[in-house]
């Protein structure tokens, strides 16, 4: 009996031991445990050592004495906005302080409305220092730090540091406002969301579209506020609404007495066309393959058998061959039709047909993505919404999805990435964007044969600090959602 039960004792000891949080090592320790613990160990981590000390010593020498960085001092606006217009350049600065109040406002309302979350259910809640996030964004700072360095001057300072102030004080007033105010602040983040591409590109016969958005979103939070069933019909119908009246008071009242030109994006290239470029491709990509991944396991056949016709037609054609086939053959099928003319008053342009060939090819991806999170979540789940008498539509948007897109945040931000780096493809079709303007910079007499190099390690820099802050932001949310935790 004694003997049960010093075992009994034992064991709960050890179990105690395995719960308790292991001894942290210094760093002096860690070293020994992990790569100095054997003696082959011990050889490979000094041969690793020389390796990586003499590469870093090759590059550190590259970078600051031997390269030949003058292509890319003298000719940075062009890499950065290309042949954009030197007299309106001014829209981009004021896009780049829009963009940063959009920002500053949508993140502080993000963390408000989190902090409202936590309130609700007692939980603890701390917000995020600012600083911490400029250390997690490390990659994009480093290359605005470049940028600066390379384009010396009191102006490049100004703008860097007055957007780096815009977005933290809007962050800061927009989390400390109350929760029945944060709506507003939503609806003024989107309306400089708009007002940052209004300033560039113009209003055009377009704008009664963007102001349709406004008036949706207007329609749709009065659908929430209100709570009235059946939600769907309703947001469709304050969709449509708003759509018409803008349409209408655009058309009827402020067409031709209003003129707000701007700078068609036929004329906008450099890094700031792939920027622009790949955002608007992943906002047009995400929604139709969510809508081609739940199309494909659909019970009735004809839905089911025509997305997986496009998506496997388009996963079987490189982005490349569909560049060219969109870029040739697009248009005849799209200028002229009078249900595109509706929305726009002049035929796609070059740069409007790729970006339309980029969104239909990562949508096909992205179906294919968000399918196999579809796959992944327990059929239980969809039963068990059954079981409480939960429509097919609730169960997919408040159930399904949210578990589906929680597991396949990887393999999303992925793709993104991905579009982002194929927007440089877009110089195959004779699109103007980066590298097409390293091409132009290095038909210059001056940088003909220098810095041929630099200039390719300068694009490829500028790429990785969006694609590195994008996999770090991708990271941390994994985390804080706990994927592949539970």
């Amino acid at each position: 009996m004694s003997e049960v039960m010093s075992n009994g004792v034992m064991s709960e000891v050890m179990s105690a031991e395995a719960l308790m949080p292991s001894k942290k090592l210094s760093a002096r320790g860690w070293m020994r445990a992990n790569l100095f613990n054997r003696w082959y160990n011990a050889v490979l981590t000094l041969i690793l050592a020389l390796v990586i000390a003499y590469l870093g010593f090759r590059s550190i020498r590259y970078l600051f004495w031997t390269a030949e960085w003058e292509p890319v001092r003298a000719n940075l606006t062009l890499f950065m906005i290309g042949s954009f217009p030197r007299d309106e350049q001014w829209r981009v600065v004021v896009q780049l302080l829009l963009l940063a109040a959009a920002f500053g406002v949508i993140w502080g309302s993000m963390i408000g409305a989190s902090r409202d979350r936590a309130a609700q259910s007692g939980s603890p809640f701390s917000a995020e220092p600012g600083w911490v996030a400029l250390r997690r964004w490390w990659g994009l700072v480093l290359l605005l730090g470049v940028l600066l360095l390379a384009a010396w001057g009191i102006l490049p300072l100004v703008l860097a540091f007055g957007c780096i102030a815009l977005i933290f004080m809007l962050r800061r007033i927009a989390m400390r406002l109350a929760s029945k105010v944060r709506i507003y602040a939503w609806f003024g983040g989107y309306v400089l969301l708009i007002a940052s591409w209004q300033i560039v590109s113009g209003t055009g016969g377009s704008a009664w579209f963007w102001a349709a958005g406004l008036l949706a979103f207007w329609g749709i939070r009065t659908v929430r506020k209100k709570d009235l069933t059946p939600r769907l019909p309703l947001t469709l119908v304050a969709i449509v609404g708003g759509g018409a009246v803008a349409w209408a008071i655009y058309t009827f009242i402020l067409n031709g007495l209003i003129n707000f030109s701007g700078v068609g994006w036929d004329n906008w290239s450099g890094f700031h066309l792939n920027l622009i470029a790949a955002t608007i491709s992943i906002i047009a990509a995400f929604p139709l393959g969510l809508i081609l991944a739940l199309g494909r396991r659909s019970s009735l056949p004809a839905i089911r058998w025509l997305c997986v016709t496009y998506i496997e037609l388009i996963r079987g054609v490189p982005l490349i061959g569909l560049l060219f086939i969109g870029n040739s053959l697009l248009g005849f099928f799209i200028d002229n039709d009078p249900f595109i003319d509706f929305f726009l008053d002049t035929p796609l342009s070059q740069i409007s047909r790729a970006i339309v060939i980029m969104s239909l090819f990562t949508a096909a991806y992205l179906a294919e993505v968000i399918r196999g999170g579809l796959e992944a979540t327990p059929r239980g789940q969809t039963e068990a919404g059954q079981s409480v008498g939960l429509s097919p539509w609730q169960i997919t948007s408040r159930i399904v999805m949210p578990q589906t897109l929680r597991a396949s945040i990887p393999a999303i931000v992925g793709q993104f990435i991905s579009l982002l780096k194929d927007s440089s493809l877009l110089s195959i079709i004779a699109v103007s964007e980066i590298l097409r303007v390293r091409a132009s910079v290095h038909s210059q007499g001056a940088f003909t044969t220098l810095g041929t190099a630099e200039t390719l390690v300068f694009i490829a820099f500028a790429f990785w600090a969006f694609a590195f802050t994008w996999s770090r932001e991708s990271q941390r949310l994994e985390k804080h959602l706990g994927v592949g935790e539970r």
